[in-house]
């Protein structure tokens, strides 16, 4: 065992073993955070039957663990490791560039019999299939991020588990992103001692990150979506453009899975601010990143350091972690393994649903839902290892978990029975 066991995958791994016994055919092809969790998550698919070499597997610059990464190895997986890009704001390109090879790698393994799983987290593996194997294999795709959603159009051709719109994740997972948020950036901020925090993006994580700051700092907020009104939160101030929540804030979290970045911060910022990206989607600010070169105050060394620019007024503006995801840091896991082990379970999960599916689902594509039982069962699996989480979700939320109906129709995708 090379890595710590979860509740929740253990149950399911237990539950599994009726699933499939042809793993020689399937193999796995996947982009993932490469974090502790994530190798616990590896290691339970191998322990219901995947073959290790026919998993093949990149991380993101940004959150890779090294020495998870290692470990991945020892396991017998296809590691590749991530390129680091040459320029700021090329993060995409040499993500894309590694899955294409990840993708030449496997396709080398493939026998005419051979299915395909894609694990994705961001769209980019699902974006990149090579045409030949879209016509002679059977694939089918996971996506966990709402801005992998986002590239269904450049994927429709195969059926795609829509586990980030799963009731699942959408309602379960934002306190515990926010508390990640807290636990990984919360000294950084406190330091930084911001008069006003603009959060832009008005989502379930922006919303959740709302309630957890707004009793200590004051908070500002705009949606590009103009989702304000909903779910309005007593205390924090909503704004009526970006700009509006730019100029007042010393410190603005993005939320969005979007550039939200504007060329006239660099001329017009009217104090000292810091950028901080918060989204899944590696891009908040990537238009910015792009031209900000010569703005630099010190020499560019390393894609994930600070940058510091100074605009054309002479005001500071720092932009954490090179522009990319801030709240990972090179820790193991950025929520502890048995907090975030809902996320690793509800993959699996997905996982298990294409395996037993698969004759279902090849004659299909788009966006498929996330099984409303394998919901039901994570969740009652995360909250009997966990019971304390109870505290985080309304009676509603808890009563609704334990009602199939419910959970489907909070869930988006299409039911396959």
């Amino acid at each position: 065992m090379l890595f710590p066991k979860l509740a929740v995958l253990k149950k399911l791994v237990q539950g599994s073993g009726h699933v499939n016994d042809s793993f020689e055919e399937w193999h796995l092809i996947s982009v993932q955070h490469l974090l502790e969790t994530t190798g616990s998550m590896f290691e339970a698919i191998t322990e219901m039957g995947f073959i290790p070499q026919n998993i093949f597997l990149t991380g993101k610059i940004y959150s890779t663990h090294l020495p998870t990464q290692e470990k991945l190895k020892q396991l017998g997986l296809n590691v590749l490791e991530a390129s680091i890009p040459a320029k700021l704001g090329t993060y995409a390109e040499s993500l894309e560039q590694d899955i294409c090879r990840m993708w030449n790698l496997l396709s080398k393994q493939l026998k005419p019999s051979s299915r395909i799983i894609i694990l994705d987290d961001g769209g980019y593996a699902l974006k990149n299939v090579p045409d030949h194997l879209l016509k002679r294999h059977s694939i089918f795709g996971i996506e966990q991020t709402t801005s992998g959603i986002r590239m269904q159009s450049t994927f429709g051709k195969f059926p795609v588990v829509h586990l980030a719109a799963s009731a699942a994740k959408v309602i379960i997972e934002p306190p515990i992103v926010s508390e990640a948020v807290k636990i990984q950036l919360g000294k950084i901020i406190e330091e930084l001692a911001p008069g006003r925090i603009g959060i832009v993006g008005y989502g379930n994580i922006g919303k959740a990150i709302a309630k957890d700051f707004k009793d200590r700092y004051s908070i500002l907020v705009y949606d590009i979506k103009n989702e304000l009104k909903d779910d309005l939160i007593e205390g924090v101030c909503y704004c009526n453009s970006l700009n509006e929540v730019y100029n007042k804030s010393n410190i603005i979290l993005g939320a969005t899975g979007q550039d939200i970045s504007d060329l006239s911060w660099l001329i017009n910022s009217t104090n000292d601010k810091t950028l901080i990206s918060i989204s899944s989607g590696d891009i908040e600010f990537n238009n910015l990143l792009r031209q900000c070169k010569p703005y630099l105050a010190e020499e560019f060394k390393n894609p994930l350091q600070i940058l510091n620019l100074k605009t054309e007024q002479g005001h500071s503006l720092k932009i954490l972690r090179g522009g990319m995801v801030a709240n990972f840091t090179g820790t193991p896991d950025s929520s502890p393994g048995h907090v975030i082990q809902i996320t690793r379970g509800l993959l699996f999960s997905a996982i298990i649903q294409i395996l037993r599916d698969n004759e279902k689902l090849k004659l299909t594509s788009g966006a498929i839902m996330l099984d409303p039982e394998f919901q039901k069962e994570v969740v009652a699996l995360w909250f009997q290892d966990q019971p304390q989480r109870q505290i985080d979700y309304s009676k509603d939320v808890l009563n609704g978990f334990k009602d199939i109906k419910w959970i489907e129709a909070h869930s988006a995708g299409l039911l396959i029975n």
